[in-house]
């Protein structure tokens, strides 16, 4: 799931607005890690090219109805991120 983003803007950006992310338990972090190797293999997904947002995208989908908390998180973080790199940050 890793995607480089630069430390000295966007990473301290987004550790300046969200302290906690509220972590699914075992079995949905591992439904989604199943899931996300079952698209990489289909060519659904590139870890070289897909973007934070993208990323993002996957785990909002993967958890939208098991762990809420986490994906209103993930909602904000998203937002976080894309206002950075719509103000061109890099």
């Amino acid at each position: 799931m890793g995607k480089m983003i630069p430390m000295a803007t966007l990473h301290r950006e987004i550790h300046s607005k969200i302290h906690d992310i509220p972590c699914p338990n075992g079995k949905e972090c591992r439904l989604a890690y199943e899931e996300l190797c079952r698209r990489e293999r289909l060519g659904l997904i590139d870890p070289v090219y897909d973007t934070v947002e993208q990323r993002i995208n996957f785990l909002i989908e993967m958890w939208d109805e098991l762990c809420p908390a986490t994906v209103a998180i993930l909602k904000w973080q998203k937002q976080v991120v894309s206002k950075f790199y719509q103000r061109g940050g890099k």
